[in-house]
């Protein structure tokens, strides 16, 4: 996978732990050749969207949070969206690992609710603000705290037969890939949604909650903010120029999204994201 890979500027480093931006570069919309992982990492993504394999295990990975790795998984990526995801690379010790992240066989697919994500988003604005070494390293464990509490991940569809089970596997993982396409394919209507994965709105709605435990529209609207969330790191300044762009009924609605998910409204957040103090 070719990846516009660097420290961040204010490079966050504590007690062992790294962090990396992340650009993905790679337009292979199959599976690249396998590689290994060298690291205990936390992968936490902004932006975009691919899918991943690790040890054995595929899931699409988007801003709804991320992936786990340990020294040795065998482990390759596709980017059925295309190019340009962006995700932040977290490498740890195995003990501070342990301490979090191990425990029973679960899934290395994780999800981080919006606050937690906001924590994460807040982590990086205050690196590229320069901010003091002591008050980063406090940031990152307390991020790295809040993704271990989080730790959902998408539970089986025991209730299908294997084949139906991998049937619905694929179909919510392409219904993911076409929402990562960003603004347009956020704005889609369900019927044009459904008709993009070659399934029924009603098919489409039923087997996304079995396989992910959630409904789709509130999927779509954790995409939606947080897609807005990264615009406003990009350095977009207006709430309602992003509201009309992901689809909102107006500034009214993003705000009421946005403070559910993540308790602040995007007025607040636009001000903490900034690069500048």
């Amino acid at each position: 996978m070719r990846e516009l890979r660097g420290a961040l500027r204010g490079r966050i480093t504590a007690g062992g732990i790294t962090v990396h931006d992340i650009l993905c570069a790679e337009d292979r919309t199959g599976f690249a050749a396998p590689g290994r992982a060298e690291a205990y990492t936390v992968v936490l993504t902004r932006s975009g969207g691919y899918l991943r394999r690790i040890a054995g295990e595929e899931f699409f990975a988007d801003a709804t949070g991320g992936y786990l790795t340990r020294p040795g998984d065998v482990h390759q990526v596709a980017h059925p969206a295309g190019p340009g995801d962006r995700s932040s690379e977290i490498r740890i010790g195995a003990a501070l690992f342990a301490d979090r992240f191990d425990g029973p066989p679960r899934s290395r697919r994780l999800t981080v609710t919006g606050a937690t994500d906001v924590r994460h988003r807040e982590l990086l604005a205050a690196a590229r603000r320069g901010t003091d070494a002591f008050e980063l390293a406090d940031r990152l464990h307390r991020l790295l705290d809040a993704v271990a509490a989080d730790a959902g991940h998408w539970r089986a569809d025991t209730g299908a037969r294997p084949a139906t089970a991998r049937a619905h596997a694929r179909l919510v993982r392409d219904t993911c890939a076409l929402l990562a396409g960003g603004a347009p394919a956020l704005r889609l209507p369900l019927e044009e949604l459904a008709r993009g994965v070659g399934a029924s709105p009603h098919h489409l709605s039923r087997v996304f909650r079995a396989v992910t435990g959630s409904s789709l529209t509130r999927y779509r609207n954790e995409l939606r903010v947080r897609a807005v969330l990264h615009a406003l790191e990009e350095g977009e300044d207006s709430l309602r120029a992003l509201a009309h762009a992901y689809g909102f009924a107006d500034q009214a609605h993003l705000t009421r999204l946005c403070r559910g998910q993540t308790g602040r409204p995007p007025g607040a957040l636009r001000v903490l994201l900034r690069d500048r103090a």
